[in-house]
């Protein structure tokens, strides 16, 4: 009688394993991005990316920077700031963006304190 009660124990727990992966596994991506990736668009003064969860504020940010022939320059935000839902993140310049090419990594951090990153390009004409 007893080994007849420990079966299911065995198959509950991988259940439940199974029930959880996909929780354990799951880490913010971009869903939406302005400037679009490999948008071109005119002199913009804010960037907004949306994410597919709650970032942590802490830890969520862009580096944004100019192509200049070789030379890569860094583009300084004025601010970066995470939206009351938790899923968008804003960061403002303090002027507007001159005509070029731009490259924006982005690094986000989700409840699960993984970090995911990402790249993309867009040009301001």
């Amino acid at each position: 009688m007893i080994r007849s009660l420990l079966r299911p124990a065995p198959l509950a727990l991988l259940l439940c394993g199974v029930a959880a992966a996909p929780l354990a596994m799951a880490h913010p991506s971009l869903v939406r991005a302005t400037p679009a990736a490999d948008a071109t668009v005119a002199p913009a003064s804010q960037i907004e990316l949306q994410f597919s969860e709650r970032v942590m504020p802490r830890v969520t940010r862009i580096e944004l920077s100019m192509d200049h022939g070789r030379m890569k320059m860094a583009v300084p935000t004025a601010a970066q700031d995470i939206s009351e839902d938790g899923r968008s993140l804003r960061a403002r310049l303090a002027k507007p963006l001159a005509a070029g090419d731009y490259a924006l990594q982005w690094r986000a951090v989700g409840q699960d304190s993984h970090p995911i990153t990402g790249t993309y390009r867009f040009t301001v004409k």
